[in-house]
C-alpha cells in the first residue's frame, strides 16, 4: 500500500482541481512536475490550447508535463518519450529486474535526455516505481 504525504495530496488535489481529471502519479523536480493521467483522459486534463497546463504552471511556479499512463511498459515508454523518434524497445530480463534499451536517433538524443539529464532521470525513476525496470538509450547514426 502506498502512503500519500499531504505534499502528495496537494499536488493530485490542485491538479484535479484545475482538470478534473485525478493523476493516477506524479513525479517533481526541481524545475517540472510530470503527471501521468489515462489516456482517455489526457486530452481534457491539457486542456483546449493547452489552457490547464497553463494555470497548474502558475499554481506550482514549475514546468508541468502530462503524460498518458499504461500498464504496459513499451506502451508507457513510447508515452513518456513521445517527441522522441524510438526506432526500437527491447525489453531484457537482468537478474529479476527488467532493462528497457530505447535505440533513438542521434538527432533526438538531447531530447530523450533533457536539460541538466531532467528527463532522462524522470523516466528511470517512473519506470522503477510502475514496472520494477532501468531503461538505457543507445543512439543510431542517421545516413544523410
Amino acid at each position: 500500500m502506498v502512503e500519500l504525504t499531504g505534499d502528495d495530496l496537494s499536488m493530485f488535489s490542485n491538479f484535479e482541481r484545475i482538470t478534473h481529471v485525478m493523476p493516477s502519479d506524479y513525479l517533481a523536480s526541481e524545475s517540472s512536475i510530470i503527471f501521468l493521467v489515462s489516456q482517455e483522459s489526457l486530452g481534457k486534463a491539457i486542456g483546449k490550447h493547452a489552457s490547464n497546463i497553463e494555470k497548474l504552471k502558475q499554481i506550482f511556479r514549475k514546468r508541468v508535463i502530462v503524460v498518458a499512463d499504461s500498464k504496459d511498459m513499451e506502451v508507457f515508454v513510447r508515452n513518456f518519450f513521445g517527441n522522441v523518434s524510438i526506432t526500437d524497445i527491447e525489453i531484457r530480463d537482468v537478474m529479476g529486474e527488467k532493462a528497457i534499451m530505447l535505440t533513438i536517433d542521434e538527432k533526438d538524443r538531447g531530447i530523450a535526455i533533457g536539460r541538466d539529464g531532467e528527463r532522462i532521470k524522470a523516466a528511470k525513476t517512473l519506470l522503477k516505481k510502475k514496472f520494477n525496470a532501468t531503461v538505457h538509450l543507445r543512439t543510431r547514426r542517421t545516413a544523410f
